[in-house]
């Protein structure tokens, strides 16, 4: 149900791809101001990760805007006819756009928003009277709507959180800080597209000659992404109002049959590793001197660094080993935690204990946050609803329909068509055709 707001005023926190869409949808609104807080000096989307050959696991056709409104100003087609390249990418293809296109796509984006205020660090939310006060490091903002878009954190198993940062640290971080990896030992703990990229980029030499490259997963194999038309009918609008109405429990069991359809790994970086494996014995490279990839194999603590030295566990069979290493670098995915900022709110707000390590702010089918303040005080969550809204909330298949739910709620009035797209699978849900 749409909800009547006294004022249009919104401050939005964080100019990751969630904000930026609900600021190029509600660019052409005349009767919202809307302005996005960024700590950071640019955009940036997931810098340590922008490897050579990394692509897109989504259609670019999911950008910012278009599932919601084709016709708007800024479409990834809209970037390509802008930078001159659309005959081209046409001509190419666009079913692997890479990931630093993407990127710059997303700081294109921002550049025409013009309503991001670069470097300022949010340091607070409180309540004065019936707003919200933001405290940042140039001053402060009032405002009666909040809309949260500050994206997950990474995940470090619990034997990796105080580890020194130059031996053993996220794979997040691989191009974020120059590090020495020539001649070391390297072991890639996580089996998904992140461990896999990290993987071929240090096979192929991009660090330099490594002395030995491991790659340790839990899973009983290398898995593809799950990537068919109806496993993509789960990144559907009708999929999330579904979800939505299951219990917690059945929630958590969906989520752990769909983990492939987000942490799969492209056929393409599989194929590419595959070959790089086959050509290194074919020509007999000497760098690194000893590969091995280790599948259905726990890493479950670590016993030193310099060299790092982990105990490793066979799953089947319970067999132990320690593996040796000079770096270890944890591609063990990320995890939804609420931020510092809203601790002097962080009472009135309702919590979720998530599985792996995540908690979330409880949120409402139009993603407002239940909270116990002021009824002109409104808090919305951008990305950090995957436990209650389903696969897709921290995937960029529905940036565009959540954001225009979002502004549908603040505005309250239809803005943005929401109602569910044709599928060929029918949820058993009730109640959401035509509504918000």
């Amino acid at each position: 149900m749409l909800k009547h707001s006294d004022g249009c005023n919104v401050i939005a926190i964080g100019a990751g791809p969630a904000n930026l869409s609900l600021a190029a949808l509600a660019a052409p609104i005349p009767d919202i101001s809307l302005s996005i807080l960024e700590s950071s000096e640019e955009v940036k989307w997931h810098p340590g990760l922008l490897l050579a050959g990394a692509v897109m696991q989504t259609s670019p056709m999911k950008d910012l805007v278009t599932p919601a409104d084709p016709t708007s100003a800024y479409s990834f087609l809209a970037y390509l006819h802008d930078k001159k390249r659309l005959y081209q990418a046409i001509v190419r293809g666009l079913a692997s756009v890479s990931r630093s296109e993407f990127e710059d796509y997303l700081r294109w984006a921002a550049a025409k928003l013009a309503n991001i205020q670069f470097g300022e660090h949010v340091t607070a939310v409180e309540l004065r009277g019936e707003s919200f006060s933001i405290i940042t490091s140039c001053g402060n903002h009032q405002t009666g709507t909040i809309v949260l878009g500050v994206g997950r954190v990474p995940s470090l198993p619990e034997w990796g959180r105080n580890a020194p940062p130059n031996e053993v640290f996220h794979g997040s971080s691989l191009l974020v800080r120059r590090r020495e990896l020539s001649g070391k030992r390297v072991v890639i703990v996580g089996g998904g597209q992140s461990g896999a990229e990290i993987f071929l980029h240090l096979l192929s030499g991009a660090c330099g000659p490594l002395g030995a490259l491991t790659w340790v997963t839990r899973r009983a194999n290398i898995f593809a992404l799950e990537d068919s038309p109806f496993v993509n009918e789960w990144f559907f609008p009708q999929h999330g109002y579904w979800f939505f109405d299951q219990s917690e429990a059945a929630r958590k069991q969906i989520l752990e049959r769909q983990s492939l359809a987000s942490d799969g790994v492209n056929g393409s970086t599989l194929r590419a590793i595959y070959n790089a494996l086959y050509d290194r014995e074919v020509h007999r490279r000497a760098y690194p001197a000893h590969v091995e990839i280790r599948v259905d194999t726990t890493a479950e603590d670590l016993r030193g660094v310099s060299p790092v030295r982990l105990d490793l566990r066979q799953r089947k069979t319970g067999t132990c080993s320690q593996h040796v290493a000079d770096i270890a670098v944890l591609a063990t995915g990320y995890r939804t935690e609420i931020p510092s900022f809203l601790a002097p709110i962080a009472d009135r707000l309702a919590v979720l204990n998530a599985p792996e390590g995540s908690q979330e702010i409880v949120v409402d089918k139009d993603f407002s946050a239940r909270f116990d303040g002021p009824a002109k005080c409104r808090l919305y969550v951008q990305n950090g609803a995957r436990f209650q809204h389903g696969i897709a909330d921290t995937n960029l298949s529905l940036v565009p329909w959540r954001a225009s739910l979002i502004l549908n709620s603040i505005l309250g009035r239809l803005a943005y068509d929401c109602g569910p797209a044709t599928g060929v699978i029918k949820w058993n849900s009730v109640g959401f055709e035509g509504s918000c």
